[in-house]
C-alpha cells in the first residue's frame, strides 16, 4: 500500500477519485450529487489551495481516499483542517487503509501549518469512530450539553 496527495495535473488522480466517490455514495445508498456533479466538482477542489485529496494504492488500484479542507478558526487561534470525507472500497477494508489515510492527511496538514483537525462521523460508524479515537481525536460532543448533530440548509432553487 502506498498513500499520496493527489494532484491536478495527473488525470488519473481525478478518475480515480471519481471512481471512488461515485463508489461512496452508491454505498451510502445515495442518488446525488450525480456521476456528472462529482465529475465537474472534483477538479476545482483538486486546483483548490484550501483543499487536499489523498489516495490510497494497493498494486496500483486507487482503493481509498480522503478529503481535507482548510480553513482559518478563531476558535483554535490558527487554521485547521476538516476531514470531509475517508472512505475505502469495502471490498479492501479491515487492513489499515483507512487508518494509513487519515495519518498521512494528519501529517500533510500539520505540515502545512495546520494546529487542529476536525470532523463529525455517525455514532454508529464503529469502525471509523475507532480510527479517529486511535489517532487522538477526542469527541467534543460529550463535553458539551448532548450529541453534536450536523444541520444543512439548501440555498439553491
Amino acid at each position: 500500500m502506498h498513500i499520496r496527495l493527489a494532484t491536478p495535473a495527473d488525470a488519473t488522480d481525478a478518475a480515480a477519485i471519481l471512481a471512488l466517490t461515485i463508489l461512496f455514495r452508491n454505498h451510502l445508498e445515495r442518488t446525488q450529487p450525480t456521476d456528472q456533479e462529482f465529475a465537474d466538482f472534483i477538479p476545482r477542489l483538486l486546483a483548490s489551495e484550501d483543499a487536499s485529496f489523498f489516495l490510497s494504492y494497493v498494486d496500483d488500484e486507487a482503493v481509498g481516499y480522503t478529503l481535507l479542507h482548510y480553513r482559518d478558526s478563531m476558535w483554535v487561534n490558527g487554521k485547521e483542517a476538516t476531514v470531509e470525507d475517508l472512505f475505502v472500497d469495502p471490498a479492501k477494508r479491515k487492513h489499515g487503509i483507512g487508518r494509513a489515510l487519515i495519518a498521512f492527511a494528519l501529517e500533510h496538514a500539520q505540515a502545512a501549518g495546520c494546529v487542529s483537525a476536525c470532523l463529525d462521523t455517525n455514532e454508529f460508524n464503529l469502525a471509523s469512530t475507532k480510527i479517529y479515537r486511535d489517532l487522538g481525536f477526542n469527541e467534543h460532543s460529550r463535553r458539551w450539553n448532548g450529541r453534536q448533530v450536523f444541520f444543512r440548509k439548501s440555498l439553491g432553487s
